[in-house]
This record gives C-alpha cells, sequence and structure tokens, in this order.
C-alpha cells in the first residue's frame, strides 16, 4: 500500500473506534461501525493471497450480518420509544437480538465460527488488531448497555465461549488459530461479569490485550507462525524466550503473574451473587485453556536444549529490532498482580 493509503486505513480504524466509544446514538454508533469494518478489509486481504481473500470475504460477510441486525434491533427499538438513545433499550426482544448481533462482532460462541479462520488468512500483525482493537468498539456499546442485557445469556455465552476457547485450541498447530480460540476463551471471562460488575469486565479487556500483543510482537519479530517455530526462539533470544514463557503463563491466569487478577476478581464477584455453579463450571473449563499454555511454555522453554543451531533460520535473513512497547508490555503482563487490592 502506499502512503496515502496507510494513512487513511489506520487512521479510520482508530477514529471510528474512538467515535463508537463516545457515541450515545445508535445511528452514530451503527456508522462507525460500518466504517471500521470497511478500513479492516483491505488490511486483512493485503497479502494479495487466496486465503487473505477467503479472510476478508468471510469477515465481510459476518461484520455486514451483525451490523444488520444491530440496525434492525435499533429500529425497532425507536420505533416503540421514538428515542435513538443507546441507553433507552426497553424492549426485552430487542436488546436480546442486540446482544446477540453484538457478540458474533467480538466472536463470542457460538458466534466464534469466522475468528479462527479469518485470523489464520492474514498476517501476523493484523490478526493482532482483529483480535485486540477491533473488540473494543462492540465491547464498549456491551458495557453502555450493560444494565440492560439478560444476565442468563451472557452467562450461557460466557460458559459456551470458555469450553469451545479450550476445546479448539487443544489441537491447533498453527499459533494464530491457537490465539483465535484463545479470544474467544478470554472474551467468555468478559461477558461473564457484564451486567453485574461491568468495571472488572473492562479491566479483563484491557489486561487481555496487554497480554496478548506482546506475545504477537514476538511472533512478528521471530516470522513464527507455528507450535515447531516457537521451540527455535530460545537459539534466537534466551530472554525473548523466558519472557514469552512467563507472559504465555499469564494469559492461562497462573498466580502470581498479572493474569491471575480478572479471574481471581471475576470468581470472586460471582461467588458473591450466588453464581456458585457459572463460577465452577468456568474454573475447570479453563483447565483446557491452561494445558495448552502450558504445552506452549513446555515447546517455547523446555523441548530444546539452550545451545547455539548450525541451522539456517528463517528470520535471520534481516535484523530485527525489539520495541519498546513489546518489552514494556510484557513486564506489565507478568508483574501488576499486587496492585490487585487497590481495585
Amino acid at each position: 500500500m502506499n502512503l496515502m493509503s496507510w494513512l487513511t486505513i489506520p487512521t479510520s480504524i482508530m477514529l471510528s473506534t474512538i467515535l463508537v466509544m463516545t457515541s450515545t446514538h445508535w445511528i452514530m454508533a451503527w456508522v462507525c461501525l460500518e466504517i471500521n469494518t470497511l478500513s479492516m478489509i483491505p488490511m486483512i486481504s493485503k497479502p494479495h493471497h487466496p486465503r487473505s481473500t477467503e479472510a476478508a470475504t468471510k469477515y465481510f460477510l459476518t461484520q455486514t450480518l451483525a451490523s444488520m441486525t444491530i440496525m434492525f434491533a435499533a429500529t425497532m427499538n425507536a420505533m416503540e420509544t421514538t428515542q435513538w438513545e443507546m441507553t433507552l433499550m426497553t424492549n426485552h426482544t430487542m436488546t436480546s437480538l442486540m446482544t446477540m448481533a453484538l457478540m458474533m462482532k467480538v466472536a463470542a460462541a457460538p458466534f466464534h465460527f469466522w475468528l479462527p479462520e479469518v485470523t489464520q488468512g492474514t498476517t501476523t500483525l493484523t490478526s493482532l488488531v482483529i483480535l485486540t482493537w477491533q473488540k473494543l468498539a462492540p465491547m464498549s456499546i456491551l458495557l453502555t448497555m450493560s444494565n440492560k442485557i439478560n444476565q442468563t445469556i451472557l452467562l450461557l455465552m460466557a460458559i459456551l465461549s470458555v469450553t469451545i476457547g479450550g476445546l479448539g485450541a487443544l489441537n491447533q498447530t498453527q499459533i494464530r488459530k491457537l490465539m483465535a480460540f484463545s479470544s474467544i476463551a478470554h472474551t467468555g471471562w468478559i461477558l461473564s461479569t457484564m451486567a453485574i460488575a461491568p468495571d472488572i469486565s473492562t479491566l479483563t479487556l484491557l489486561i487481555y490485550i496487554m497480554s496478548t500483543t506482546p506475545i504477537f510482537l514476538m511472533l512478528h519479530t521471530t516470522s513464527s507462525t507455528t507450535i515447531k517455530d516457537i521451540g527455535t526462539t530460545w537459539m534466537m533470544s534466551p530472554q525473548l524466550a523466558s519472557m514469552l514463557t512467563m507472559t504465555i503463563l499469564s494469559m492461562g491466569g497462573l498466580p502470581p503473574l498479572t493474569g491471575f487478577m480478572p479471574k481471581w476478581l471475576i470468581l470472586n464477584k460471582m461467588v458473591m451473587f450466588n453464581m456458585t455453579m457459572e463460577a465452577t463450571s468456568m474454573a475447570i473449563m479453563s483447565l483446557l485453556s491452561l494445558y495448552v499454555y502450558l504445552r506452549l511454555t513446555y515447546i517455547s522453554s523446555m523441548a530444546m536444549t539452550p545451545n547455539t543451531s548450525t541451522m539456517t533460520m528463517k528470520w535471520r535473513t534481516h535484523h530485527k529490532t525489539q520495541p519498546m512497547i513489546m518489552s514494556t508490555m510484557m513486564i506489565m503482563s507478568t508483574l501488576m498482580l499486587p496492585m490487585t487490592p487497590t481495585l
């Protein structure tokens, strides 16, 4: 892409997301969501490969279907209330329909079918944008109408997302697909307290983004696409491999790492609201994801001996600097657990 395209597309993605987060009018939010979707399609299809074209088509169709449902639900609610305000959702049927459409946008189960294929069909950095930044706009709408959403629907989708996210990642060898299923599982944790504690859901989303970003930056730095590629990271940089291991364990929610904080707060809040069975189910199902993360840490740090390889490494063709943001976010995603009592 030329310079003008790279200036226009990322700016449109950022501004449309910010406008959705600050909007209280359904028409404004819907238009910004459409701009966001149309701006992402050139980024997904940039590699000019059949897989990227397929990924862009799937992304466009699912996002368009979700946007149509959002506009239908908002219009029907406006016919009843004569208002387009996002906080005035009084029709329970339309509220449930709106919730389903937003779940499709954030790829929560059972509307997760598009995310692994789209993530696998594009580049590593574009996958990072889809799994992190693109969740902000729909999540902000869900947080705005959190007091209107049916708690039963949220809990059902949360448990289903955690289960499918863990099961789907079990037999994956492609890192981007594995991280897509990890995103589905984390989306379930975010949704679980959306109605009873929106602040905890916001914190969970921020910590998920903080943990996922350095992992994808590391994958981009080492040009890793499969689990087998991670096994040779130690030979390139032992420090990077060690920090990758800690970050992956943090995503799994092991104490004393930062990733334990949201799960601790979520389970505590659910028990306080007498949701003991739901909390137990989510905790048990999250063991599937933990197994996947432990397998990654084993391959990245324990499966290979720490010696110099005589193999020709594909990432040694040119030098890649490690950006400061990757180091900073790796530290934040592993050492912030002592801040939990202040939240």
